[in-house]
Order: C-alpha cells, then structure tokens, then sequence
C-alpha cells in the first residue's frame, strides 16, 4: 500500500497497475486492499499467475474474481488455466485477456504441456496474446521469438496468428485511436500478404 500510495503522485504517467512473481506463498488475496483502492481510483488492474507454481488455480481464480472487488482486467501468465475448465469458462465470460510468454515457459515446462494448453485456451475462444517476458533476462526471447514457438508448436495457420496480434490490441490499455491505428496496420498486412 506504501508504494501505490508514493505512485499516485505520478498518476498522469500511470495507467495501471499489477504484480510479479514470485507467487509461492505469496497470493493475490495479500494485496486486496491494494487492488480495490486501484480500482477506486480507475486504475486498470492486472496480476501474474506463473505457470506451475504453488496453488496457481487458486491464485488464478482470486486474480480474475477477487481483484478490486470483481477481479482484474487482464491475467499475465496463467497458462494453467486451460486444465480447469471452471476457469476457463470464468475467463471468457468476464472476457479477461492473457499475456502468454511461451519462450519462458519451455525453460521450466513440457512442450506437451505448453502448447497444447495455448491452443485449448485459444480454441475456447479466451483473448491469449503471445508477449515476451524480460527478454534481455532470458536468453535474448524477444515477441518474435515468442510468436515463431507459437506458430511451429500451436500450428497455427496465419489467419489465426493475425488474431493473436489483434487479441493484444484487444487487451492493451492503449486509448481507441491509438487501438484503430494498431488494428489499420494488422488489417494492411494481413491484405498484403493474402492472410
């Protein structure tokens, strides 16, 4: 609460806030308090529930139920998901985004975990992007090399990686022109190259 509060003063710079890692023994329900003065205060909410850590359904249900009285905008991470299908209802019904970093998942998952699970969430019809995460931290895993995993591993045809970028526009928190401007660019290349 001390740092949300120091934050405020910077409020024009802010337009969100959420948390990191690491979850283990660390749940969401620690920073309720936290998350509903944020949303009081019309800040977006968002929260990281890593991929098979220590009560991570758990820690996904109070992220997308409990955040800010009636759970956040927006899930990073969360992969786990796609083994409750609970939650995988609750998801798309409140129409929550996923921030998904596949390349970081590989380090300490199966591959027949991973990718199968991106493709059930996505086939669900759940808005998953596909991000990087702290790239320069782990072996220079940039949003390209994020996107090639996911399109050799997911097989997903091109219309259907064209989705995922429009997805993110989706669940960014940039305003409407800047989103209009951002989907005109995803629709030009998808003409371009026949998508």
């Amino acid at each position: 609460m001390e740092h949300y509060k120091s934050a405020l003063e910077y409020r024009d710079l802010i337009i969100g806030i959420g948390l990191d890692s690491d979850e283990h023994e660390n749940p969401p329900s620690l920073f309720y308090d936290v998350y509903a003065e944020a949303k009081k205060d019309g800040f977006h909410l968002t929260a990281h529930c890593d991929v098979g850590s220590t009560d991570t359904l758990e820690n996904i249900h109070q992220v997308i139920s409990k955040l800010g009285g009636s759970g956040a905008d927006r899930l990073d991470h969360g992969l786990n998901a796609a083994t409750s299908d609970e939650l995988m209802t609750l998801i798309k019904e409140k129409n929550v985004g996923m921030t998904l970093t596949p390349y970081g998942y590989v380090r300490h998952q199966p591959l027949n975990e991973v990718f199968p699970r991106m493709v059930k969430l996505f086939k669900a019809g759940i808005k998953i992007t596909v991000s990087s995460d702290d790239p320069a931290y782990m072996e220079d895993s940039w949003i390209l090399h994020n996107y090639q995993l996911t399109k050799k591993f997911c097989e997903f045809n091109d219309g259907e990686m064209a989705t995922l970028a429009r997805y993110a526009v989706d669940i960014c928190w940039a305003s409407v022109d800047v989103k209009e401007k951002i989907y005109s660019e995803i629709d030009a290349v998808v003409k371009k190259f026949g998508v």
